[in-house]
């Protein structure tokens, strides 16, 4: 699967030599596992245990304020100095969290709108969007409840979003935050595949009222590009030229095949860091048609990961991601995962 994937990639990168003219506006979409942004007060209703004052992290204020600085300085320069037009995230704790963040001053001025629902996730964390209220007018939004077969297990819901991008077309957002891979990677993977089959399920019956719909589905998948949930499942290929009727475009594909990731494990074992691209940007096929009036910019899709984002020592961690916490030890970091964006270009 991984030596057909990465041919794949290959004829893609030669089909799209020739320049794409310039777009006349460019958007920045983006998507960012933030970490464990909880608040400090205890919410009877979700365990968010871990993190409060009593806690053994002791999760006070100071560290809350921290991570908002933090987090609000990486997203500010997602993409450009003018920060991302739409950003999903997930592992935020409540709506609280998302109006803290966009209030911090490396924010405040770009006038961010909140999408975001409580989910059933036993830890309370949840999956949300912020948009830039100029540049998107959201006209309808929806959060969708996961009822597995096995009624006892519960996940976050997954988001949906319509509105108007630049005052001009319609684009319908989702963000989704897959179950973990906790268990074993094959043994949890009927999660994933079965939370994927829901959002394709959405994503069909936007196509079959319109064959050029604009959809994004982002979010960390907890999955490769190359898994069944993905692949298959969701449909998505690495290539964005003669895709068929149901494919879809992950923009992550090639990214994959260079062997980079967004989130990071040291194999002490084996003294070597294994890079997963576990967060994802997937694109319908009207997003990549070349006659499109708002497509993908060409080679765009990018894992933000600025020396800030980095941790610096000691040597064996070296180039992963930053974190808030290393097990107990505080770090005062940013998150486990580097965040991914990719520019819609419109064109007419």
């Amino acid at each position: 699967m991984k030596h057909i994937f990465t041919t794949l990639v290959f004829c893609f990168c030669i089909s799209t030599i020739f320049a794409q003219k310039k777009p006349k506006n460019t958007y920045t979409i983006a998507f960012y596992n933030v970490e464990n942004l909880f608040d400090t007060e205890d919410d009877p209703a979700i365990d968010d245990s871990e993190f409060l004052p009593t806690a053994e992290n002791k999760w006070d204020n100071e560290k809350y304020q921290k991570k908002l600085v933090n987090m609000s300085s990486a997203i500010s320069t997602l993409g450009s100095p003018q920060a991302p037009d739409i950003l999903g995230l997930c592992e935020i704790e409540n709506k609280r969290v998302i109006e803290d963040l966009i209030a911090q001053p490396a924010l405040k001025s770009k006038n961010y709108g909140i999408v975001h629902y409580n989910s059933p996730d036993e830890r309370g964390i949840d999956v949300g969007m912020i948009y830039k209220k100029d540049a998107f007018k959201p006209f309808a939004e929806k959060s969708c409840r996961i009822i597995f077969p096995e009624a006892k297990d519960k996940t976050r819901d997954f988001l949906i979003v319509s509105g108007i991008l630049g005052n001009k077309d319609t684009l319908h957002v989702f963000v989704a935050h897959f179950p973990s891979r906790r268990g074993g990677l094959k043994e949890s993977e009927h999660k994933r595949v079965f939370v994927a089959s829901e959002i394709k399920s959405k994503v069909d019956s936007i196509q079959k009222r319109s064959s050029k719909a604009n959809i994004i589905v982002m979010g960390d998948l907890n999955d490769e590009p190359t898994n069944k949930s993905i692949v298959e499942t969701l449909n998505a290929k690495p290539y964005s030229d003669g895709l068929k009727q149901g494919q879809m475009f992950n923009t992550m594909g090639v990214l994959k095949a260079e062997g980079k990731g967004t989130h990071a494990y040291y194999n002490g074992k084996e003294k070597t860091t294994e890079w997963n691209l576990l967060d994802q940007i997937i694109l319908s096929p009207n997003l990549v048609n070349k006659k499109a009036s708002l497509r993908y910019v060409l080679k765009s899709a990018t894992i933000h990961k600025p020396e800030m984002l980095m941790q610096q020592e000691p040597a064996q961690y070296k180039g992963q991601p930053l974190r808030t916490f290393a097990g107990k030890k505080y770090l005062g970091g940013y998150s486990d995962h580097f965040p991914v964006f990719i520019q819609l270009g419109s064109y007419k």
